[in-house]
């Protein structure tokens, strides 16, 4: 097996992966929390997750993946101030909590199939309200072995005795000391520290969602969510935990602490961070930065949403990458490019029993660029010359080879092989055609109305120049 490398937070440096108990390959990546909707800063992350988890799949492992969704807990401050942000949507909206999630899960999950994310199936895609009774089991264990401690505002982590005399967080390698000079610190009444974290939070009467606990009426702090439900599906000691830069500081690092505090073990082997997405003056897009791009507006845009994919693949995971509605387009080129000769390429040249000879020095080189690091930019570049020296050769054996490509660029090549108006109801090809007139006459809005109901018709619509493929959803007849 060739070896996979990957950048390792923990260790500060790119390190040869080596799972626990290969070929099985324990993964936790951070979801969403599901009070608005995912903008495309958080859809770079997923799509990173996603091509991590198919580039391990092409080394020949195992993935067993695990991803949280977050409906209770995570407060406006990740440092347990504020008001939960479920909450805060649903008093606005007139909604329950539970509304508000469904609602934000089911566009998460719509947004993921646009973007050819494949989400692990329920229960490994996992809600924090189905899992209170393993986060307060954790609970219990860590106030057991003395590092947590209970208040009548709550059930608490002791920081301070965690990190002893050092106060150096292994994961963010920043001081205590640091951290209370560098930001402003919540710090309740009845905590022993500022920088002790919520495990469970009581005696708050007017969260609208709150459980029985052994210490009283409540609810879990976020931090514990994220080590119970790893912990219920993949075991005490994880291979791969994933998640953005601005998760190490503070999530990762109580992850780290509640988690080994509880067992006594190591949680977490390989850490590894994707960075931010930004605008074209540098600024991270986030929610809090006020109106931020989802992917519908590239929809509305005309623009097909795995070009945004495309865009992602195009740098390195842990540089930030500039977005802008240019950048995108610049993207579908290439995704037109490789949609072009995916749609021509001849059941002959498609259907021999061996690509041309030449092309297997490509398969070498893309497997060299995946395992540097997850280097998808060479990688990327790799598949573009490959097309393009079939081209030069007038030698097109080559779909073999391309499709292994694109298990882990995750274009969806075969199907842009496919003519997928053939075999449709009558109604279906004749709203596709009706959208794609519309498009071609730039009536977006008409368009998008037109895939909204082909969306209810249980179809899915991707949009690439010069027309559009359509499918059946998963799981719809």
């Amino acid at each position: 097996m060739t070896p996979f490398y990957i950048f390792n937070t923990l260790a500060r440096r790119v390190e040869e992966f080596q799972p626990l108990s290969p070929p099985v390959v324990t993964f936790y990546s951070c979801g969403p929390t599901v009070y608005l909707p995912q903008h495309l800063g958080n859809m770079r992350a997923y799509v990173f997750v996603d091509t991590l988890r198919r580039a391990l799949t092409l080394n020949g492992y195992d993935v067993r993946h695990v991803m949280n969704i977050t409906d209770v807990g995570h407060m406006t401050s990740d440092a347990d101030a504020g008001e939960d942000k479920i909450e805060r949507t649903a008093r606005a909206e007139g909604k329950t909590p539970r509304e508000v999630a469904d609602f934000y899960i089911a566009q998460f999950t719509r947004d993921c199939e646009r973007l050819n994310i494949r989400l692990p199936a329920p229960p490994l895609l996992c809600r924090a309200t189905d899992h209170v009774a393993d986060m307060t089991a954790l609970i219990k264990r860590i106030v057991e072995r003395g590092y947590g401690y209970v208040t009548p505002s709550g059930v608490y982590f002791d920081v301070e005795k965690w990190r002893g005399q050092s106060r150096v967080g292994r994961l963010s390698r920043q001081s205590l000391d640091e951290q209370q000079t560098g930001q402003r610190l919540e710090h309740s009444p009845d905590k022993k520290s500022p920088h002790d974290f919520a495990l469970w939070v009581l005696n708050q009467p007017h969260h609208l969602m709150q459980w029985e606990s052994p210490w009283g009426r409540g609810y879990p702090g976020w931090h514990i969510e994220c080590s119970a439900m790893s912990m219920r599906y993949l075991g005490e000691t994880i291979d791969i935990h994933s998640g953005g830069l601005d998760h190490i500081p503070v999530h990762h690092e109580n992850e780290i602490a509640q988690s080994e505090g509880a067992t006594g073990k190591p949680f977490v082997r390989y850490f590894v961070h994707n960075a931010f997405l930004v605008g074209m003056e540098g600024a991270k897009i986030s929610k809090s930065a006020g109106r931020f791009p989802v992917l519908d507006d590239l929809v509305s845009a005309g623009i097909n949403p795995l070009a945004f994919r495309l865009l992602c693949l195009g740098a390195k995971y842990r540089s930030e990458l500039a977005f802008s509605l240019d950048a995108v387009r610049a993207a579908a080129s290439n995704l037109d490019y490789f949609a072009e000769f995916a749609r021509n390429l001849s059941d002959g040249d498609a259907g021999t029993a061996e690509d041309a000879p030449w092309a297997q020095e490509f398969d070498g080189r893309f497997l060299e660029a995946v395992n540097n690091d997850l280097n998808t930019a060479q990688a990327l570049a790799v598949a573009i010359e490959l097309v393009g020296d079939a081209y030069r050769r007038g030698d097109k054996r080559i779909w073999s080879t391309l499709k292994k490509f694109d298990s882990v660029l995750g274009l969806g090549l075969d199907a842009m092989r496919q003519d997928t108006r053939v075999g449709l109801p009558p109604e279906i090809a004749a709203l596709q055609s009706e959208r794609d007139a519309a498009r071609a006459s730039k009536d977006f809005k008409r368009a998008d109305e037109l895939r909204k109901e082909l969306e209810a018709k249980g179809y899915e619509v991707k949009d690439q120049r010069g027309g559009s493929t359509i499918m059946p959803r998963r799981g719809v007849a």
